[in-house]
């Protein structure tokens, strides 16, 4: 593995494939492979390296028109094996027979330590992080059951060997393979959740692009940490519009409680006033958006959407607007413009539909647009966040 940490797990890792996952790796671990590499690897290291560079910058396309350059860097090393270390703890070796409560403990502290690197400072570095893991949550794992006449084994992301498959008629042979989502489905154990939010915090986009996930939750405080890049901001609204306003506004709005009510403390941004000013802006961004490009037919019938979905996004919504109508308004749309308002005979009738001040979160609403007030009234420029349609 030392030898080909590259080409057997990183370069899989974006660009798809099977990745050999070997026993479990650590900071002294990092230090040798970046040694190593230094010192000149091998040539099939060297085609790797170069293929991981191309497939780092294909992964960004999708998001944006000129990827940064993707150095295999200390950072690189770092969340690689910080990734690798999450994925061993799902193999029996590890998770299972005598000690293995000890084991997972210490196999969890390295991927914590090694994931630790902090919110990236800058776009550049929160793209190049992205194009390393941006594909973890799609990571599966095959387990295999082999049924012979004396009993059965089982396989747990291993290909089972061909002396167990052997003279299949004779033996009775049969295989059941079973396919399993690593986060989705295998889980991330108790003990490794420090290691991935750890891992979450140092490359949120991926958080940022999958709201409606339920574990771990939108998490306000990390995803603010790149939000305030505006082209990140523009990208993060576009993408959640694309998935529907009312479903991802939900979640979102949902977050922003936790967020304000500190139930959710992880990441660097904490609830100051400027912060939750920027999440409510956040959310009207997406509403403003959506007006500005869904159908016609969408913006102006008397209830374009049905059911409950926009319900919580209505009432956070509409709280703003009664506390500090500058939370949602752009400055540089007049209130008495053709775009300004349509847009406030949509907030009417989303408002109205909803019956948004019989909701029972009407006065959370109400105080978690007060905290953003103060923010709303000043320049939000001062602050690095930047809501503008």
């Amino acid at each position: 593995m030392s030898r080909l940490f590259v080409s057997e797990f990183l370069l899989p890792l974006v660009r798809g494939g099977a990745l050999k996952v070997g026993r479990p790796l650590s900071g002294r671990d990092v230090d040798r492979f970046m040694r190593a590499h230094r010192h000149g690897p091998g040539d099939v290291e060297q085609v790797a390296v170069a293929a991981l560079g191309v497939a780092r910058r294909r992964a960004l396309l999708p998001l944006v028109s000129v990827p940064p350059a993707s150095p295999l860097d200390e950072e690189t090393w770092r969340l690689g094996a910080a990734v690798h270390d999450l994925l061993t703890l799902g193999h029996p070796r590890i998770g299972t027979g005598p000690g293995a409560e000890a084991r997972i403990e210490r196999v969890a502290a390295a991927a914590t330590a090694l994931a630790e690197l902090g919110a990236p400072a800058t776009l550049e570095r929160t793209l190049v992080r992205h194009s390393l893991v941006a594909r973890l949550p799609d990571a599966v794992r095959f387990d295999h059951t082999v049924r012979f006449w004396l009993g059965r084994r089982t396989f747990v992301g291993r290909t089972p060997p061909a002396r167990i498959l052997a003279l299949p008629r004779l033996r009775g042979v049969t295989v059941e393979s079973v396919r399993r989502g690593w986060l989705r489905e295998v889980g991330v154990l108790a003990a490794a959740r420090p290691a991935f939010a750890a891992l979450t915090e140092a490359s949120p986009l991926g958080e940022a692009l999958d709201p409606l996930r339920l574990d771990p939750a939108w998490s306000w405080g990390r995803v603010l940490s790149i939000l305030r890049f505006p082209p990140l901001f523009r990208l993060v609204a576009g993408r959640l519009v694309d998935l529907g306003v009312g479903q991802t506004g939900d979640a979102l709005a949902e977050a922003l409680y936790r967020f304000v009510s500190l139930e959710d403390t992880a990441g660097p941004v904490h609830a100051s006033p400027a912060a939750v000013s920027c999440a409510v802006g956040f959310l009207a961004h997406m509403t403003w958006l959506d007006h500005l490009f869904a159908p016609t037919a969408a913006k102006n019938g008397p209830a374009a959407a049905t059911g409950d979905a926009g319900r919580e996004l209505a009432v956070v919504l509409a709280a703003a607007e009664q506390v500090e109508p500058e939370l949602i308004w752009p400055p540089d749309v007049p209130r008495g413009s053709d775009l300004g308002q349509g847009f406030a005979r949509r907030l009417d009738r989303l408002f109205a539909r909803h019956d948004v001040k019989r909701n029972p979160r009407w006065s959370a609403a109400l105080e978690l647009a007060q905290r953003a007030a103060p923010a709303a009234r000043g320049s939000r420029s001062d602050h690095g966040y930047d809501h503008g349609v």
